[in-house]
């Protein structure tokens, strides 16, 4: 069974792959509007670490906007986005360093807008779960549009992130079946 510390460690470790991807690329590319929700690579990346800063400071922690908002996007260049991918997984990794069982069972009155008349009741760790997914399916998007561009997108599969083999290693470790998948 996985823990939601290993589901947030393996997201984690795939966006910030994404994310330094997206540092080495021409502004022309990470900038470029793509016609979808968010317009960019690099505004897709500011979302999910938005998402998840808001699900931990505003709903799990109640620090923050009782509603979601989208920032600024236009606040953000990509070094930016990268110190603030710093800040939001540091907070988020301080609280589940110390997060106990209650705590994850914590039930959460989560409203996504101010004119939403009954919240979502939600656990801890479904507030987690729900920033990992929304990571995973942007992720996607990204992925789309940098084959659009011809560019390699990061590996994201999990035997090549698991959390598990990287604690008992201190580094990623491909198993022979596995650089046999990659080639």
């Amino acid at each position: 069974m996985f823990t939601i510390q290993e589901l947030y460690f393996y997201a984690a470790t795939v966006r910030r792959k994404f994310a330094k991807k997206l540092t080495g690329l021409p502004t022309s590319i990470s900038l470029k509007n793509k016609e979808a929700n968010f317009h960019s690579m690099k505004n897709i990346l500011v979302h999910m670490i938005y998402v998840e800063d808001w699900l931990v400071n505003s709903a799990i922690l109640r620090r923050g906007k009782a509603s979601y908002k989208e920032p600024n996007f236009n606040s953000f260049d990509i070094q930016r986005a990268m110190n603030y991918l710093d800040d939001v997984e540091s907070n988020t990794k301080a609280f589940l360093k110390q997060a106990r069982e209650n705590d994850l069972r914590r039930k959460i009155n989560l409203r996504f807008s101010p004119r939403q008349e009954i919240p979502y009741n939600m656990t801890v760790e479904e507030c987690l779960l729900q920033a990992i997914t929304e990571q995973l399916y942007h992720i996607g998007e990204l992925i789309g549009f940098m084959w659009q561009e011809d560019i390699r997108p990061p590996n994201m599969q999990w035997f090549l992130n698991n959390p598990r083999i990287q604690s008992r290693t201190g580094k990623r470790s491909r198993s022979k079946a596995a650089r046999a998948v990659i080639k």
